[in-house]
């Protein structure tokens, strides 16, 4: 975690400040808003609203850090991204195929049913089952089954040695067989029942989610009494609800503006954050599905500009998918140049007309300055002679339609491997195994590739593996990795509540004001 000075956040970047400035109205209350403790009702604004709560069917990063409060993993991440004891209180391997995990005795779920090696056997077997087309299905398809010897011991049977699956485990929520299987398995989105540090009170749309402190938490009561999660997409509504003492802690604060927030009294957070942000390029969806039209694009955007400029220095360049935090990125692979020349040349080569339509979907508000670099990246393209509209939708909308494979030529993401584990992102995103890769790739040779490189044990050779997939990703480029942004946080005064590596927003441990 970095605490920030004064220095080095008035970065010039043009139009992108005037468009995130905070109206002077809002400012005269900061002084005011100074002098407000924190309670033990802890507001969060936020950039958008979960697009879900079920967490076998969700796996973004703002969807999981709402449900990550109310449910628990076998195992978990701590602050640094290590490994710790979560709903298993330890875990060893008992031969290359199987894993034995000890169960924490007398947890309950939040309706009171006891959570058992039963639970453990029943979540798996709900997010393998392909009827219930869970995301995260593709990444633990190496489990066979789940043996239950008594209540307190769930052995984990794979297929072949799986050298990521304790990483995969911590993003794995156990769910309630009985209440489950009473609501529904898609009604668990909607009426979440977890073992987590909160419990889940109200959900209104677009406006709050309300969680209520588990008194009867394993790790023991949360100081927080009532959690509020709330959605505004934009920047100035964030900060105006931070300033006036109406949230305590608010998210993708612009880095131009970080001095002038500590000057009037908040507290700046912040690290670097486990997102990798990158735009698709819709390898199925013509003319990207040329490998020339999406290496054009690469060519035809200054990366290193648009990260200096719109994040001023709070950003680096990544050369891949996932950021350097994670095990095996390639930080000596060469990065795509600007050449605007050679993108002409790539596009007349493949025969795309100057004038080509493109069609760039973002959201706003779920990344820092979402709308605005997407502008930024259009004008580029158009620079080499293609024409791109732009189009901005709420948050929910936009990761419905991502989901349904109806993405658009070009679309903003950010991947969040929070499991410090390439695995994580190459078979979710780029592997035919997962529907997201299916719909917007398809490379048939990922698959075989990340198979071995998941049953691979041995570290440097595994590591080897993942920068010949990285190698592979990079020829056929179907994306432009951008960069690896901090996640930076204006706090209240009062409230104490660090930052994670894995960029989610837990409050078991947030201390409000005495």
């Amino acid at each position: 975690m970095t605490r920030f000075g004064r220095r080095g956040f008035l970065s010039t970047v043009g139009a992108a400040i005037a468009l995130s400035a905070v109206p002077a109205s809002v400012a005269r209350g900061a002084a005011r808003a100074a002098q407000v403790t924190v309670s033990d009702r802890l507001v969060v604004a936020q950039g958008a609203d979960p697009a879900g709560l079920h967490p076998l069917l969700e796996t973004g990063l703002v969807e999981a850090s709402a449900y990550g409060n109310v449910y628990d993993p076998l195992v978990a991440l701590d602050a640094d991204g290590r490994l710790v004891p979560a709903l298993a209180e330890s875990w060893e391997p008992r031969d290359d195929g199987s894993w034995a995990f000890r169960l924490r005795p007398d947890v309950s779920f939040h309706n009171g049913e006891p959570f058992t090696s039963e639970s453990v056997r029943f979540t798996i077997e709900q997010l393998l089952d392909p009827a219930n087309a869970s995301p995260i299905r593709a990444q633990l398809d190496a489990i066979e089954r789940v043996e239950t010897p008594d209540d307190r011991t769930a052995v984990i049977v794979t297929t072949r040695p799986f050298a990521p699956l304790l990483a995969e485990l911590t993003q794995v929520m156990m769910v309630p067989p009985a209440h489950t299987e009473r609501v529904g398995f898609t009604e668990l989105g909607e009426q979440p029942v977890g073992t987590g540090p909160f419990r889940f009170a109200e959900r209104v749309r677009d406006d709050r989610i309300v969680l209520e402190a588990n008194g009867q938490h394993w790790r023991g009561p949360p100081p927080v009494r009532r959690l509020e999660l709330r959605p505004f997409p934009e920047t100035a509504t964030r900060l105006a609800r931070v300033r006036a003492g109406r949230a305590d802690l608010a998210t993708n604060v612009p880095v131009e503006l970080a001095a002038t927030l500590e000057r009037e009294g908040l507290r700046m957070l912040g690290r670097p954050g486990v997102q990798a942000l990158y735009v698709r390029l819709h390898a199925r969806k013509p003319p990207l599905d040329d490998v020339r039209v999406r290496r054009a694009i690469a060519h035809a955007v200054d990366v290193d500009q648009l990260v200096a400029t719109i994040y001023g220095g709070r950003a680096r360049r990544i050369g891949g998918p996932y950021p350097p935090e994670v095990f095996a990125y390639d930080a000596d692979a060469p990065l795509p140049t600007y050449d605007p020349d050679l993108a002409r040349a790539l596009l007349h080569e493949a025969g795309v007309p100057a004038g080509t339509t493109l069609v760039f979907e973002t959201p706003q508000g779920r990344y820092p300055k979402d709308d605005q670099l997407a502008v930024a990246l259009a004008d580029f393209l158009e620079r080499v002679g293609l024409r791109v509209q732009v189009r901005v939708t709420e948050w929910a909308a936009y990761l419905k339609k991502l989901q349904a494979g109806e993405g658009e030529h070009l679309f903003l993401l950010a991947g969040t491997n929070r499991t410090f584990d390439p695995h994580f992102t190459i078979a979710r995103l780029y592997g035919n195994g997962g529907a997201f890769g299916r719909a917007y790739y398809g490379n048939p040779d990922i698959d075989p590739l990340a198979a071995e490189a998941a049953a691979e044990l041995d570290p440097e050779r595994r590591r080897t593996l993942y920068h010949g997939i990285l190698a592979t990703l990079r020829a056929d480029a179907p994306a432009l990795w951008l960069a690896q942004l901090d996640d930076l946080y204006a706090v209240r005064p009062g409230l104490d509540w660090q930052p994670r590596a894995d960029s989610l927003l837990w409050f078991h441990s947030a201390s409000p004001a005495r």
